[in-house]
């Protein structure tokens, strides 16, 4: 299923959901203008019987009184029911605004401290690699203490179904209280599933009434957790379509759309805090022998081992590209010309020790020619740094290759590495 369909499954499967939601608060609502409507008629009764009544009549006054009792029980349970319904409403529609699942999570903590306010709990969602629970949004004051664990250790997770424990009932492994009731609920979504849902119970009573209350509170935790399988599984649809539009499939770098995107948005921080931006520009020498000696598999090779070499050189703040065929871009958020030229040293010398391996055999070592511009000295916008971190490349290029040139500054790098041929050569 490709990732159109996922999202258009996850939409439509959204939509049935506030549509059920929607109309179980309708339900809801007019059944509860109907008991109050009930509850009026009975009291006048009851005031009828009060006035015209002796004996018989302090009878159906009790009798009166019961059903008013029950009546109002019943209205409490429909507010409640519709207070939650609201909440799960509430929360759907912020899952489908947000762009990082850190943001999700922060909700669903959120609401769940709503939705269950005497209890604790937990969402536990599976790592990249399926082998790990680990805890993505926590909540309560009887938390829980593991945060991280296998998959094998969680009843729910391994059976694939809500785990009630109450009383002497079997404890999943990760749940280290044995006095408070809890539940383990799989988050499932389009028959995947995401992690586990762990609710455990404010209270240690567990006689009749707590755990027919604790089998009341696990319908609530089952509907919960539908709500976050759905956003959270549509989140990563989302993420998953984004990242295609705007990352280099080979490299797994940003694209030059992204870069442009980025290289404004940097643009304008570095003017608010008065700082300098560094752009570098990356060439691989003589690319076009690795496609003619091994083929394009062994330029791919050379170019996907490189872009994951250049993920590892880039700090939090700092962003890489793949500009187009063989050539990179750096942002450097921050950076001086000093700390630019050493990251450009760092990387013309780690490129060269890289040894990319192709159908089982190395290939020759690469080299690289770098060139390096600053905002605001060597230009006053995006474009303008971006050609003079070119043309530094390209000047890198004419003074023998294998070495970076600041823009301004072609002889930066004149003794840090010897010309590997005659500079008429491009490549």
């Amino acid at each position: 299923m490709n990732l159109r369909s996922e999202i258009a499954n996850l939409n439509t499967a959204f939509g049935s959901m506030a549509a059920d939601l929607g109309n179980h608060q309708a339900r809801l609502l007019a059944l509860a203008s109907r008991l109050e409507s009930m509850m009026g008629k009975r009291a006048d009764e009851l005031a009828d019987e009060t006035s015209c009544c002796g004996s018989v009549g302090a009878a159906r006054i009790a009798e009166l009184g019961t059903a008013n009792a029950a009546l109002t029980r019943q209205v409490a349970l429909l507010e409640s029911s519709n207070r939650e319904t609201t909440l799960m409403e509430k929360m759907n529609s912020f899952l489908q605004s947000c762009t990082t699942e850190a943001e999700a999570y922060s909700i669903v903590a959120e609401t769940a401290t709503q939705l269950f306010p005497d209890d604790s709990g937990a969402v536990f969602v599976l790592s990249a690699s399926r082998n790990m629970l680990e805890a993505a949004a926590v909540w309560g004051a009887l938390a829980p203490t593991r945060l991280i664990f296998p998959p094998a250790d969680c009843w729910a997770q391994r059976r694939g179904q809500v785990h009630l424990a109450t009383a002497h009932m079997q404890r999943c492994s990760h749940v280290s209280d044995p006095q408070h009731m809890c539940v383990c609920i799989p988050l499932l979504a389009l028959g995947e599933t995401l992690g586990i849902l762990h609710l455990q119970d404010g209270t240690i009573r567990q006689d009749a009434s707590a755990i027919k209350r604790m089998h009341d509170k696990t319908q609530l935790a089952t509907r919960f957790s539908n709500n976050i399988g759905l956003g959270i599984s549509s989140l990563k649809s989302r993420e998953s379509m984004r990242n295609l539009s705007i990352r280099d499939p080979l490299t797994g770098l940003f694209n030059r759309r992204y870069m442009e995107e980025a290289m404004a948005q940097e643009q304008a921080r570095a003017q608010r805090n008065h700082s300098q931006l560094a752009v570098i520009m990356i060439d691989i020498d003589h690319f076009k022998r690795f496609n003619d000696q091994y083929g394009h598999d062994g330029g791919d090779a050379v170019l996907r081992d490189l872009g994951g070499f250049l993920k590892e050189q880039v700090r939090g703040s700092d962003i890489a590209c793949r500009y187009g065929g063989e050539e990179f871009i750096l942002i450097l958020s921050q950076a001086s010309a000093a700390g630019a030229r050493l990251r450009a040293e760092t990387i013309r010398a780690g490129a060269a020790q890289l040894g990319v391996v192709h159908a089982h055999r190395p290939l020759e070592a690469i080299s690289l020619s770098l060139g390096i511009a600053m905002f605001p000295d060597h230009g006053p916008d995006p474009a303008a740094v971006i050609k003079a971190a070119d043309i530094a490349l390209y000047q890198a290029k004419r003074s023998g290759r294998d070495r970076f040139v600041m823009a301004g500054d072609p002889l930066s790098q004149g003794d840090l590495a010897t010309p590997l041929e005659p500079a008429c050569l491009q490549g």
